[in-house]
């Protein structure tokens, strides 16, 4: 596999938990087929994730159990962000 620089790998992964977390994948949930749509970035995240991991002396179990756990946070993020917003226009009086 190819061998990723730490500093890469750590920068893409915050960017991913962050920015689809808290941005991306709460607006993509309100679309027609965006729970579609943050699945299969989910599927290809784990798979980057785990070409992250592989290269490093860890057996392929734990690359791949670390890479779904990675690719899974983002989901909660934004499952979270996207409730919360939901709520909160519910409760907001009409004008």
């Amino acid at each position: 596999m190819i061998d990723f620089p730490t500093p890469i790998a750590g920068t893409v992964t915050i960017a991913a938990l962050i920015g689809l977390g808290i941005f991306v994948y709460p607006f993509l949930l309100k679309q027609r087929g965006g729970a579609g749509l943050v699945g299969a970035i989910t599927v290809v995240l784990t798979f980057l994730f785990y070409a992250f991991d592989s290269s490093r002396d860890e057996p392929i179990a734990l690359s791949a159990g670390l890479a779904v756990l990675w690719a899974l946070a983002p989901v909660a993020a934004g499952t979270i962000v996207y409730r919360l917003s939901r709520r909160g226009a519910a409760a907001e009086p009409p004008r």
